[in-house]
This record gives structure tokens, sequence and C-alpha cells, in this order.
């Protein structure tokens, strides 16, 4: 798989109107980084009316994160989009990023914020080494949720792949039946996150997280649960 492929990830992408008749829409992409394999890639779409000049950067409220700002855009022209790439390193934070986008006369404050999905990189393993890590991740370390959202285990591993960036592993001949996912902290790679996906009675589907980051775990339930449906 190529690396630099861009992929969108579903329910990733926001509409901000700036003003003026110019808009922006942003989304993240799982596409690597040119500057660190801890940055998650952006992508800026900018669409006016009017013709712009000289779209930037400016004013970021950084608070901890690490930031590559995208390329100036000397012209926009009317009606025709352009893109440019924002890095960010959320340093495993949701928080939001507060920067403002600049023309030759003006200034657009602009909010960022990260869902769950966008921290996780794909981690592909072994099936013995996610059942060895799973057993050591329980407690407080596992949260579920149940949905019936689906036709069956196998179409259900393949939604959570369209929000969150994961590895879905070979089945094992021991339980058939079990989806198992797995990806890790894209700004700690020692920090795994595991999904189990399995049948339950009624049409019902059980959806397993196991992960060191008990609060990142509920924040990650929550999101794929809302974005699943129950």
């Amino acid at each position: 798989k190529d690396q630099n492929a861009k992929t969108w990830v579903e329910g990733g992408a926001a509409k901000e109107s700036l003003g003026e008749g110019m808009e922006v829409l942003y989304a993240f992409i799982r596409q690597r980084s040119i500057y660190s394999k801890t940055m998650s890639v952006i992508e800026l779409t900018f669409l006016s009316k009017v013709e712009v000049r000289d779209i930037h950067m400016t004013s970021i409220d950084v608070k901890q994160m690490e930031v590559r700002k995208f390329d100036r855009i000397p012209v926009l022209h009317a009606h025709q989009p352009a893109t440019a790439n924002l890095h960010i390193d959320f340093k495993g934070s949701e928080r939001k990023l507060k920067f403002s986008i600049g023309t030759t006369d003006r200034t657009y404050p602009v909010s960022l914020a990260p869902k769950a999905g966008d921290l996780l990189k794909s981690h592909p393993m072994s099936i013995s080494a996610f059942d060895t890590a799973r057993k050591r991740l329980t407690g407080m370390q596992e949260t579920s949720f149940m949905t019936s959202n689906a036709n069956s285990a196998e179409d259900l591993a393949a939604k959570i792949t369209k929000f969150v960036d994961i590895a879905v592993l070979t089945l094992s001949p021991a339980s058939p039946k079990l989806f198992r996912l797995s990806a890790h902290h894209r700004h700690d790679p020692s920090q795994l996150v595991l999904i189990s996906v399995d049948g339950a009675s009624g049409g019902n589907f059980n959806v397993t997280i196991n992960c060191d980051d008990m609060l990142f775990s509920g924040s990650l339930k929550d999101y794929l649960h809302k974005a699943i449906g129950k």
C-alpha cells in the first residue's frame, strides 16, 4: 500500500465561512506527513466568490502542539478552488488549534479540532500479539458498546475503518467470528488501541475497545458509537 496515498477520513470534513464570500473546507486525510510520523495531515480547500490574494496562516495559538503552516496561496481566483496541506502534531489531545487565515487586507479567526479517530495510526500486528496485549488492557482500560447498525461483524469492522485509521487483522481459525482491529496513538506508537468486533444475540454486535489511556478510550467509544449509530 502506498504510504503517501490520500484517503479521506469519513465524517472528518468541516466547513467554515470566513466572510466576504470566502470559505474553507478542512479534512483529515490519511497521508503520511513529509515532516514527521507523529503529524496529522489536514487538507484545506479554499473557495471564494471573488478573487482573493495572499492567503496565509497567522496568529497560531499552539498550546503544546507542533504545527507546520500551509504554503501561502498567492491568488485564489473566483469560483476556482485551491488546496493546501497543514501538518499538526496534536500530541494525542483533542484540543482545538486556534489560528487566523490572513489575506492582503483581512484576517479571519479559525479553530480546528481533531476527532478521536484522527489521532490514531494503523498498527498491523499478529493475532497472538493482539490477544496478549488485550489481556493486559482490561478493567479500567476496557470499554464497549453495542450496535445493530451492520449486516455482519465483517461489515461493522469495515465501517470502523472509515472513521479510524486502523488495521483489520487476519481472522483466527480458533475464533472465526471475532474481528480484531489494531492501531496506535499517532504521537506515541507504544500506546496501542485495540478494537474487537463480534456478534451478539438479536442481531446486535459488540464493539470492545482496549487502550492504555482510559480517557481516550471513552472518547473513542463515544465518537464511534455516534458515527456508526445504534
